[in-house]
């Protein structure tokens, strides 16, 4: 019974410290759909949206508190998306959804409380 109750306890401790939580610290890594788009390291892969006219391609993670009440995103990757050489079309973004363009293409990135998504334009889209 001992050993049960102690398997138990490690396995609780061992997936305590696999959160999917926004933390800067942590870093970042290119997007599945994107290689020049940054996504927090520690982002978990759902399944993403249907692909439109207007979407090439897309991807949705899970991640604890990338956004907030509002869909606000942390200030930290907005910077990181920037330092990756994307430049945010602060005209085109309305409410959550935030739209950059680097070399002729643009992303859109629709942050909610604890999922956010990312998608490539299609050529057609002229913002």
């Amino acid at each position: 019974m001992k050993r049960i109750a102690g398997i138990l306890i490690i396995g609780v401790w061992l997936l305590s410290g696999c959160s999917y939580t926004f933390a800067h610290e942590d870093g970042y890594r290119m997007a599945v759909i994107n290689e020049g788009f940054p996504v927090p390291n520690n982002a978990y892969e759902l399944k993403p949206e249907d692909c439109t006219t207007e979407i090439a391609k897309s991807a949705k993670y899970k991640m604890n508190n990338i956004g907030d009440e509002e869909g606000t995103p942390p200030p930290e990757y907005l910077v990181e998306i920037e330092k990756w050489g994307w430049t945010e079309i602060v005209e085109a973004r309305v409410g959550n959804v935030h739209y950059f363009k680097k070399n002729g293409k643009i992303m859109s990135l629709i942050i909610q409380r604890d999922i956010f998504d990312v998608f490539e334009m299609s050529d057609e889209v002229k913002l």
